[in-house]
């Protein structure tokens, strides 16, 4: 039986990953105002200042599944160039003087986004995949995340408003440096997980090893393996001693195979054939799309433009909705506990598509800011819950490949939110901009809701003392 991560190492390798990614995130955080009316600022029209927030999306995609067959195949974790490559980014943001240089610094920062949150989800999920308080964990991970990334807006809106967009770029450069600094650190410790995780399956696979019915065929008296379609291997062989009944020590190493590369894609094409995690990849994925096309995009410029609200207010508001959804983060392991991860699930796109409902019936200031709390509220129940249902939908051997495909399907929400949602507002309105947010989270969470599996509680142990 699998030892189970003991609960001080489980806290070090969380502290470890956050002490990093949280800063990221304070620093992203704090271009969610800035960066859409900076842009305007310097020329960039709706659908421009869209492409340049899809860029960064674009750059997620190039590099979720490369980073995750790199750390598969050398064993290793990147979460250290992930975060030089966002502090890039921030650098290229303060020296920036056309919005054609946008794009760049942006890609720069989808780049080193993807490294991290790639990297840090496979350690995490190899790491709690049998851990008790999995549910737990992963909502103190989700709350230290948001926390930062939802606290950042207001005081890099202040900082805008105050002094200049200029000065919130500073900001951030300054706090990626730091990140670069503790992301190099812990890169030591980091890389010795990736090897217990390593140390783990590699276990798992002498145990499935020792466990395989060996068939002695004395006539034949022949030898066969190989891997199956599922890419697990098997063995039948016979007795090679005619003499002995014993079965001679055949060793195999299970991770190795000549074709390794055409094995991969097996992988790789088997998990597309899932629905179960094919449904979750575009349940992301409409997730991705509506926050950010609505609160990257449409929530600075509708407040600016529609609601006459300055850069302090925008970024007070956004602010403020991220602390309840952290709040109903701290929470979402009770909720997955009682509900199930599914349900769940399905509860948090209900409440995030009525926000995004509320605004466009309504079209008033205080519908606005509702929207935009419902939004945060409704990412609160799902992050926690939807990471479960990864674990749960694909075998544990293929979380490298899961995630890598995971993290791709879903990123094309950063890259066509921002600007489908801003070629509509263009040419038509914001109302119909709303609109086409709240259609993609609907059809997604009918799509999943009536025929995605539902996994037993049992599959998903909660602990919530």
């Amino acid at each position: 039986m699998e030892p189970k991560p003991a609960p001080s190492s489980t806290k070090r390798l969380l502290i470890a990953i956050l002490s990093t990614i949280a800063l990221a995130d304070f620093g992203l955080g704090l271009n969610t105002v800035v960066l859409p009316l900076y842009a305007k600022s310097l020329g960039a029209n709706i659908i421009t200042i869209g492409l340049i927030i899809a860029s960064f999306g674009l750059a997620r995609i190039f590099v979720n599944i490369p980073i995750s067959i790199i750390s598969k195949k050398l064993n290793a974790q990147y979460i250290h160039i992930g975060i030089l490559s966002i502090f890039l980014g921030a650098v290229g943001y303060l020296l920036s003087t056309s919005y054609y240089q946008l794009f760049l610094f942006r890609f720069l920062e989808g780049f080193g986004s993807g490294i991290i949150n790639t990297s840090s989800m496979i350690i995490l999920t190899k790491r709690l995949y049998k851990e008790e308080k999995r549910a737990k964990v992963l909502s103190r991970y989700m709350i230290a995340r948001r926390l930062s990334m939802g606290s950042a807006p207001f005081l890099g809106a202040v900082v805008a408003y105050e002094f200049s967009d200029k000065a919130a770029f500073l900001l951030y450069a300054l706090i990626m440096a730091a990140g670069v600094i503790i992301a190099f650190y812990n890169k030591k410790f980091l890389n010795g997980i990736n090897n217990i995780n390593k140390t783990s399956i590699e276990n798992n696979a002498e145990n499935v090893k020792e466990n395989i019915k060996i068939k002695t065929d004395k006539e034949n008296n022949a030898l066969n393996s190989g891997i199956d379609k599922h890419g697990n291997a098997y063995i039948k062989t016979a007795d090679a001693d005619k003499n002995t009944d014993k079965v001679k020590n055949i060793n195999i190493n299970i991770n190795y195979d000549k074709n390794f590369g055409m094995n991969t894609r097996k992988k790789y094409f088997s998990l597309l054939y899932n629905f179960n995690f094919i449904a979750l990849c575009f349940l992301t994925f409409t997730f991705f799309f509506s926050r950010i096309g609505s609160r990257r995009e449409l929530v600075p410029l509708v407040g600016y433009s529609i609601m006459g609200l300055n850069k302090a207010d925008i970024g007070l508001l956004v602010s403020i909705s991220a602390v309840i959804g952290v709040v109903l983060t701290y929470y979402s392991d009770r909720v997955i506990n009682i509900m199930g991860v599914k349900k769940s699930i399905i509860t948090s796109f209900v409440i995030t598509a009525v926000g995004v409902l509320s605004f466009i019936i309504f079209k008033n200031l205080i519908s606005f800011g509702l929207s935009i709390i419902l939004l945060s509220a409704g990412g609160g129940f799902s992050g926690p819950a939807r990471n479960l249902y990864l674990m749960d939908s694909v075998d544990k051997n293929r979380y490298d490949e899961a995630i890598g495909i995971y993290r791709t399907l879903s990123d094309f929400g950063f890259v066509l939110g921002p600007f489908a949602v801003g070629a509509v507002f263009d040419y038509f309105n914001y109302i119909n901009a709303y609109s086409l947010v709240a259609f993609a989270l609907i059809f997604a969470t009918v799509l999943f809701g009536f025929f995605a599996k539902s996994y037993s509680n049992k599959n998903t142990p909660v602990v919530t003392d």
